[in-house]
């Protein structure tokens, strides 16, 4: 079973984004919700047990959600696919022209996704029949928000969109023009207290007026942005290249406080819990930093690289790694309570709902594992 160390007091205000609320155990969009939590209510106790493997024809880096005790992934074969969440078995597929690296966002029974073809798509989420699709200028790398009844996403043709999510049709597009010596969006963005909150290759971050798109202020920060900005309490919490993570004023982009990340890389987006932000190196450490000060309380390594971004359920972390593994850790003394191995890289960030954890891996698969015995 795994140890309960102490409980974190969580706040998940994001949860009233939706047009639709969502069933209690779903994770449906990028890290849970609009704020980009990344923080599970409840996850199956340890040790978990393999339910099904669900095989697709691709690399799978796209991160899975669950809707409506479905579960919906994308994949570099060019499919977005649906299954069920409790046997594994398909449900539907539907083909675009470009690789899927986009995780989809689901609302009121609606899919929504990127592809490398430029097209942001939207599905009914039942029978996987076509809504509506926009074309962009670029590909769609960027995970959706779905917020005030928009789809926003980013391409990489150097704007920002907000697509309305019944019609189909462009509310806006925020032009992001000191992006293009660099080329593209990465990061996907966030949204919370009535702003979005994206970031760029050129290294700003963002907040943005959902309505209009017009910006509320920007942070310029020493390099390429890849990692999704996360809102928490009235902060902003983002990760530049320039190896520091900054800490700002949702309102104002005042910077409360940055850290610096010795020299490492990072991919994923910090997660912060109740008086902790975790960060996820690619070099494989993972590090917590007060949430107050910046201050580091812990650190633990993982046997590869980390490239996605983990969940946190109380005092567990579950995790990815480059080896192929899934790890449930200790998140306060770094303990390995739990392992499982994939065939493949793990880039993408896992779901973890009451009854099971998902992952999707680049050997072409998406795992669930739930409790043993059950």
């Amino acid at each position: 079973m795994k140890k309960k160390v102490k409980a974190f007091a969580l706040s998940l205000a994001a949860a009233a984004l939706f047009a639709t609320p969502a069933f209690a155990g779903d994770w449906p969009m990028f890290l849970k919700d609009g704020a980009h939590s990344s923080i599970a209510d409840k996850a199956p106790a340890t040790p978990l047990a393999l339910k099904w493997q669900a095989r697709t024809n691709g690399p799978v880096y796209s991160s899975p959600v669950v809707y409506g005790r479905k579960v919906f992934a994308g994949s570099f074969d060019r499919s977005l696919y649906a299954f069920d969440a409790n046997t594994g078995s398909l449900l539907w597929s539907f083909k675009t022209d470009g690789e899927i690296l986009s995780t989809p966002a689901v609302s009121n029974k609606t899919v929504f996704f990127g592809s490398k073809d430029g097209f942001i798509y939207a599905l009914d989420a039942d029978s996987g029949k076509l809504a509506w699709k926009y074309k962009t200028g670029g590909a769609v790398l960027t995970s959706p928000v779905v917020a005030d009844g928009a789809v926003v996403a980013g391409s990489m043709d150097l704007y920002v969109y907000a697509v309305d999510a019944a019609k189909g049709t462009r509310l806006w597009k925020m032009p992001l023009y000191d992006t293009n010596v660099y080329g593209g969006i990465y990061a996907s963005p966030a949204y919370s207290a009535g702003a979005l909150f994206t970031a760029g290759k050129n290294g700003f971050i963002y907040s943005m007026n959902p309505k209009s798109g017009g910006r509320n202020w920007s942070v310029k920060t020493g390099s390429a942005i890849y990692s999704s900005p996360v809102f928490r309490d009235g902060k902003v919490y983002a990760i530049s290249f320039d190896r520091n993570l900054y800490v700002l004023d949702a309102k104002t982009g005042a910077i409360v406080w940055r850290k610096n990340l010795e020299n490492e890389l990072v991919y994923a987006s910090p997660v912060v819990t109740g008086d902790r932000v975790y960060v996820s190196l690619k070099n494989g450490w993972i590090k917590a930093y007060d949430r107050s000060s910046g201050q580091q309380k812990a650190e633990f390594k993982l046997p590869d690289e980390v490239n996605s971004t983990p969940v946190i359920e109380d005092d567990v972390i579950f995790a990815g790694s480059e080896n192929g593994y899934i790890y449930a850790i200790n998140a306060m003394n770094g303990e390995f309570i739990w392992q499982a191995r994939t065939n493949g890289g793990i880039h993408a960030s896992p779901a973890v709902v009451e009854d099971a954890v998902y992952v999707g891996s680049e050997d072409g698969s998406v795992y669930a594992f739930g409790q043993a015995g059950k």
